[in-house]
């Protein structure tokens, strides 16, 4: 495989814009094909005229730029953000070390017939301080027998303290270790572009500027190695081991649930996929709504760039089963999909990204299911995407790739506005005849 597809292959879409024009330099060192064909030529070498080089080089300059750009944002923010893991872990020590008060131990004694053995089930939902409870170790009988009693453990574990601070920790934590691994092969693709693309200029013009170059490269662009990032994830493998070690106990048949969720997932991104993998921490089968192209255009005032089908295909790898949602009030649909014998037994809950506290359904769906959020990835959203890859304006494109993001990862200037696209750039050609 050509380096060039596997450079473009290799790096996740959202980071694209900020790779080495790898393709766009290989094309300035090309010439006209009547030229190549009349001379013999493969297209390359001595017909690569002065305008061709004068070219190469304002790709090769800026994609430093870019690229340092990038890095320079993305190491400040994981900087940063390193603080925040760390106090997140320190609050899950906290909730961790605190003592059973009087009252748990109490209500503890109580629920035991004295006859049988106990064992640790789950963290108490009433106060910071994580409480053991204690069930009979012939709980299967009593989950059977009793499971208003299960569904209330459920909704006392999921709002602990301690459990929340547990999936706040581990779950940031896996991201940003997942992040730091992105961002390091990110740096090594690029870092191998750029002795591939000099070594490609050489050959193709009889020059030797490849050593010299990169040898300013290890100058000016040192953080190519990837050190700080490094050290950051020995750092981070290190919490997530603590974090690990810090998990509360869970109520027989936590792991066993069924766990709903519900999105659009237009531009599927590693934002989508880190919810959806930490969803395996509430239940053992994922089940997903989809909004349709109509619903999500009635949801948010623009059409999808990824039509319903390839959505589906996206989420798919990730979720166990997939239903459509053809409506902007999902509730009828998550009624239709949800099993009557699970909201009985507390078989099931729901489960999603907290950039949206407040999701249509959330009155019926927490009248019958506990509801648990997780941290969603910092600076990456569909929003972003769509205006960096899809926006007509250049200048805007450009912006909104080094623009803030706010929590919910959408791009905005200076005084906090969204960074928005015209009304066409926001619908797919395809149906801009008929928007």
């Amino acid at each position: 495989m050509k380096f060039g597809k596997t450079l473009r292959d290799s790096i996740i879409q959202e980071w694209r814009f900020y790779s080495v024009d790898y393709k766009e330099m290989k094309k300035a060192l090309k010439v006209n094909t009547d030229e190549a064909s009349d001379s013999g030529s493969d297209g390359y070498g001595e017909f690569v005229d002065s305008d061709g080089a004068e070219e190469f080089f304002e790709l090769y300059e800026s994609s430093k730029d870019k690229l340092h750009r990038f890095y320079a944002d993305k190491e400040a923010w994981a900087v940063d953000y390193m603080n925040t893991l760390e106090d997140r872990v320190e609050a899950l020590r906290d909730t961790s070390s605190n003592p059973p008060s009087p009252d748990q131990e109490t209500e503890n004694e109580s629920e035991s017939d004295g006859e049988e053995q106990e064992e640790p089930v789950a963290s108490s939902p009433n106060s910071s301080a994580t409480h053991t409870l204690t069930i009979p170790r012939g709980h299967k009988r009593r989950v059977s027998t009793n499971c208003a009693w299960l569904k209330d453990e459920y909704r006392r574990v999921g709002k602990s303290k301690h459990f929340q601070n547990y999936i706040y920790a581990v779950k940031s934590l896996c991201t940003f270790d997942r992040e730091l691994d992105l961002l390091l092969e990110f740096l090594g693709l690029n870092k191998t572009a750029f002795g591939k693309i000099l070594k490609k200029y050489d050959k193709r013009t009889g020059s030797a500027i490849r050593d010299e170059k990169l040898a300013e490269l290890d100058e000016t662009h040192s953080f190519l190695d990837g050190d700080v990032l490094s050290e950051l994830k020995d750092r981070v493998t290190h919490l997530i081991d603590e974090a690990h070690a810090l998990k509360p106990s869970l109520p027989e048949g936590w792991e066993e649930r069924k766990v709903y969720t519900i999105g659009c997932f237009d531009l599927f991104h590693r934002g989508h996929q880190n919810v959806l993998v930490s969803l395996r921490e509430f239940g053992y089968f994922i089940v997903a709504g989809i909004h349709d192209d109509e619903s999500y255009f009635q949801l948010k005032n623009k059409y999808t760039v990824d039509n319903l089908e390839t959505r589906m295909k996206n989420v798919k790898p990730f979720v166990d089963q997939l239903f459509v949602i053809p409506s902007t009030d999902p509730t009828p649909y998550l009624q239709a999909m949800t099993s009557e014998q699970d909201v009985e037994t507390g078989s099931c809950c729901y489960a999603r990204g907290d950039d949206m506290l407040q999701f249509p359904g959330r009155d019926w769906v927490e009248s019958v299911m506990p509801v648990h959020f997780v941290p969603r990835t910092e600076n990456c959203s569909s929003t972003l995407l769509r205006t960096i890859y899809h926006a007509e304006d250049k200048e805007l494109r450009k912006k909104a790739a080094f623009a803030k993001t706010r929590y919910d990862g959408k791009p905005i200037d200076d005084d906090g506005n969204v960074l928005k696209l015209s009304h066409a750039a926001s619908c797919p050609a395809h149906m801009q005849a008929t928007a």
